[in-house]
C-alpha cells in the first residue's frame, strides 16, 4: 500500500501573512527567535526556501500597512538636507494620516528644483518644472 502526501500550493503573500498573524501575537524575543526557526523548518519541508525573500518583502508590506506606516519615494535634483526631508515626512504624514513615513530619496538631474514625493498612489509635486508649467497655464487662461 503506498499513500501519498500532496501538500497545498501556498502563496507567498499566504506565507507572509501567517507568519505577520504569528508574530504580531508573540510578545518575547526568545518565542519570536522559536517561530521563526518553526517557519524556516517549514519551507523547508515543503521546498519552498527560495521563497524566503519575497516572503520577507511581502512580509514587510504587511507589517508597514498594519503598523500604519507608509513607503514612498522622494524625487529631488539634488540630495535634501536631513532638516528638509524631516519636514516633508511630518507633512506627509500630516497629509495621509499615517503614523510614520518612510521616504527612499532619489536623484534625478532632470528635476530643475524643488522635489516631487510620490506615496502610494498620491503624488506631491513641488518641482519648479511644475511650478511653472502651472504659472504658464493661468497666464494663458
Amino acid at each position: 500500500m503506498y499513500i501519498r502526501v500532496t501538500f497545498m500550493k501556498i502563496t507567498i503573500k499566504q506565507y507572509a501573512q501567517s507568519l505577520y498573524e504569528v508574530l504580531a501575537k508573540i510578545e518575547s524575543e526568545a518565542d519570536v527567535k522559536i517561530a521563526l526557526n518553526n517557519f524556516v523548518k517549514l519551507l523547508s519541508a515543503r521546498r519552498s526556501l527560495n521563497k524566503a525573500g519575497k516572503i520577507i518583502a511581502e512580509f514587510e508590506k504587511i507589517w508597514n500597512r498594519e503598523q500604519g506606516i507608509v513607503e514612498g519615494e522622494l524625487t529631488s535634483a539634488r540630495e535634501l538636507s536631513a532638516e528638509i526631508v524631516k519636514l516633508l515626512n511630518c507633512q506627509i504624514v500630516k497629509l495621509l494620516g499615517a503614523k510614520e513615513v518612510n521616504l527612499k530619496n532619489q536623484i534625478d538631474k532632470n528635476i530643475l528644483g524643488g522635489f516631487i514625493v510620490k506615496v502610494g498612489d498620491t503624488i506631491i509635486d513641488g518641482s519648479v518644472k511644475n511650478q511653472l508649467q502651472s504659472l504658464k497655464n493661468s497666464l494663458i487662461l
